[in-house]
C-alpha cells in the first residue's frame, strides 16, 4: 500500500517511533525503497503493542487497548484492517497468510506482562519478556524473512534495558526489573533499590554488562549469517549494545543509561550506521 492516504497517518506513528528509538529512523534509510513503508509500519506496530503491555500504568485502560489490538489483528488476518499501520501491511499480511492464532499469541504475551512475578535469574527474566517477543519475532520473520529467535532475543534484551532504566517507576508499580540472584549477590533487598548506593550501582553495572554481552553476541558475524536480524533490528541491537556498555562502565549506571537513552551520541550513531550497512549486504 503506497498511497498519500497511508503515508500521512504512517508519518505520525513514525514520529513516535523515532522519539522512542531514534536509531531506527537512521537505519530505515538503508532499506530498499519498496520495503521502507512496510518495515516502518511493522516496527511502529510492535511499539504500539509494547506500549500497551508496558507503558500504560492502569490495568483497565491497558486491557481495553490490548483487546482492541486483538480485534484489529484478527481483522487484519482476514483482510479487513482498519488501523493505518495494519492497512499499510495489508498486502504483505495477505500474502504471508499468517494464521489468526499467531497474531493472538502476541496479544496473550502482551497481557502476560501486566503483573509479572519476580524472576529468579536473567534467563527467567528474559523468558518473561519473551512471552510477548517470541510471537512478535515469528510475525516479523514471516513477513520479512528475518530470524524469529534472533529478533525475539533482541527485543527481549532491549525491553530489559528499558524496564531497568525506569527502575523507580517499575518499583512504584510493583515490578522488579532485576533478577533475584543478582540482588542476592550484591546483598540487596527490593527496598534497597529505590535509593542510590554503592551496592545498587555495582549490581546495575553487572546487570548492564551481562545484557551488553548478550546483545553484542547477536551482532557477531557468524551469528548474523545464521540468524539474520534485518536492517532495523541490527541497528537497534548495535545502538542498545553501546548504551549498555556505556552504563556498565559508569559511576552511576542508572543515570548514565537515562542520558544515553535520551538521544543519539556519536558512538551510538556510528554503531547503528555500521550495523545497518552490514545488514544491507
Amino acid at each position: 500500500m503506497n498511497t498519500e492516504t497511508s503515508v500521512a497517518p504512517l508519518a505520525s506513528f513514525e514520529a513516535k517511533w523515532t522519539e522512542a528509538r531514534p536509531e531506527l529512523a537512521l537505519a530505515l534509510r538503508f532499506e530498499r525503497e519498496d520495503e521502507r513503508e512496510a518495515r516502518a509500519a511493522f516496527a511502529c506496530l510492535v511499539l504500539e503493542i509494547e506500549h500497551a503491555a508496558f507503558g500504560i500504568r492502569e490495568a483497565q485502560p491497558a486491557a481495553i487497548k490490548l483487546q482492541w489490538w486483538a480485534e484489529e489483528l484478527a481483522r487484519a488476518a482476514k483482510g479487513e484492517a482498519r488501523h493505518p499501520l495494519t492497512q499499510v501491511l495489508a498486502t504483505r499480511i495477505a500474502t504471508a497468510a499468517i494464521p489468526q492464532r499467531q497474531w493472538h499469541a502476541a496479544i496473550i504475551g502482551a497481557m502476560a506482562q501486566r503483573d509479572p512475578e519476580p524472576a529468579a535469574d536473567r534467563e527467567a527474566l528474559l523468558a518473561g519478556y519473551a512471552q510477548l517477543h517470541e510471537p512478535l519475532g515469528v510475525l516479523e520473520a514471516t513477513l520479512f524473512g528475518t530470524d524469529a529467535t534472533a529478533v525475539a532475543d533482541a527485543l527481549a534484551i532491549s525491553r530489559a534495558l528499558r524496564e531497568t532504566a525506569a527502575l523507580p517507576d517499575a518499583l512504584r508499580d510493583g515490578k522488579l526489573p532485576l533478577p533475584l540472584d543478582l540482588l542476592a549477590r550484591h546483598r540487596l533487598a527490593r527496598g534497597d533499590l529505590g535509593a542510590e548506593s554503592a551496592a545498587r550501582a555495582d549490581a546495575l553495572r553487572e546487570w548492564f554488562g551481562e545484557l551488553a554481552w548478550e546483545m553484542s553476541a547477536l551482532l557477531a558475524p557468524r551469528a548474523l549469517a545464521k540468524r539474520p536480524l534485518g536492517i532495523l533490528r541490527a541497528a537497534m541491537v548495535a545502538a542498545d549494545a553501546k548504551r549498555l556498555a556505556a552504563a556498565a562502565n559508569a559511576g552511576e549506571p542508572l543515570a548514565a543509561m537515562n542520558v544515553v537513552l535520551a538521544g543519539l551520541s556519536i558512538p551510538i550513531v556510528w554503531a547503528a550506521w555500521r550495523a545497518a550497512r552490514r545488514s544491507r549486504r
